[in-house]
């Protein structure tokens, strides 16, 4: 089955990038990967790109493909083919572009290397350690990731912001942090809450989506966040917003959101919100505090709050 490959090409020499096709006879479990080899070896030497293990362990080989990250060496073309007819290949988004599709992960690196991707236990002199089902389980996810940067590429924080830490390296820092063995614990999650850390993903699932491994780092970014709050690293803004919608939950059954902005802030900053609230204003969307926020069935509400606290102290 003869068919068609577009691929973006990018030379250093060159002004712009541009799509260059090709054609290409595929056979029944024939991989993105083998398509690309075929051309490379074939049709156009001087194409570009990663590949090392060719068993999706690697992942030297993530790639867009068909406005997707995914691992070429894994990626079927025929279920593509039958339903587009073509296929598209790209370099991974939010990475600078070396040459077609090979990326720069400098960046990437420097991220994993600002999470001390390794343990720092509590006691070096103890010999052995027990570790339970649950301790595993606990961070057996964020272990799976391969590095293949997927996650980063589909990332909405990194893509309006590039000093963002990123899924891949919170994952990683989950890893860690996570690990009972761990006696660093809450210095990491200082310098994790900081600026351009943890609590400024947005949570738009796509890392969790697209990672080709099931390393979940959504999962990881919100235990990282949980687990700051209970080591008390609350000093900054993402830390204090949730608290205070927990409180407010609390106090008066749904979300105040007035309150909250003077929470998360602070007076002196939320002052600098008023010519946005102005503009809310206008369009009807700044909510007003009124006497009486409380919802009915507070009762209830409160009694979750006391089955929670209580279930917290048995631990």
């Amino acid at each position: 089955m003869k068919t068609k490959f577009k691929i973006r090409r990018s030379d250093p020499l060159k002004a712009e990038p541009y799509w260059q096709a090709y054609s290409v006879e595929v056979k029944e479990g024939m991989t993105v990967l083998d398509a690309l080899l075929k051309i490379s070896e074939g049709d156009d030497p001087t194409l570009s790109f990663r590949r090392s293990c060719r068993s999706a362990i690697c992942g030297s080989c993530a790639l867009t493909i068909n406005g997707f990250p995914k691992l070429a060496c894994s990626t079927q073309i025929l279920p593509i083919a039958k339903e587009t007819r073509e296929v598209t290949v790209e370099p991974l988004s939010n990475h600078q572009v070396i040459k077609d599709l090979v990326v720069d992960f400098t960046p990437f690196w420097n991220k994993m290397e600002k999470v001390t991707p390794f343990l720092l236990p509590a006691d070096e002199t103890r010999k052995e350690w027990v570790i339970k089902k649950e301790d595993e389980k606990a961070i057996d996810r964020a272990q799976k990731c391969i590095m293949c940067g997927s996650c980063n590429a589909v990332c909405n924080s990194l893509d309006v912001d590039p000093n963002f830490i990123g899924p891949a390296a919170s994952a990683k820092a989950w890893r860690f942090v996570g690990d009972v063995r761990e006696g660093h614990r809450k210095k990491r999650l200082e310098r994790l809450s900081g600026e351009h850390g943890v609590w400024d993903c947005v949570r738009c699932v796509h890392c969790t989506e697209y990672c080709p491994k099931d390393a979940a780092p959504l999962e990881a970014i919100e235990r990282l966040r949980a687990k700051a709050i209970e080591e008390g690293v609350v000093e900054n803004p993402g830390a204090k917003h949730v608290l205070s919608l927990v409180d407010s939950i609390k106090r008066v059954g749904r979300l105040d959101e007035a309150a909250m902005t003077f929470k998360t802030l602070g007076f002196l900053r939320s002052l600098g919100m008023i010519p946005f609230g102005l503009k809310m204003e206008i369009h009807g969307k700044l909510p007003h505090p009124i006497i009486f926020l409380a919802i009915e069935g507070m009762k209830e509400v409160k009694k979750i709050y006391s089955a929670v606290e209580k279930r917290r102290k048995k631990g």
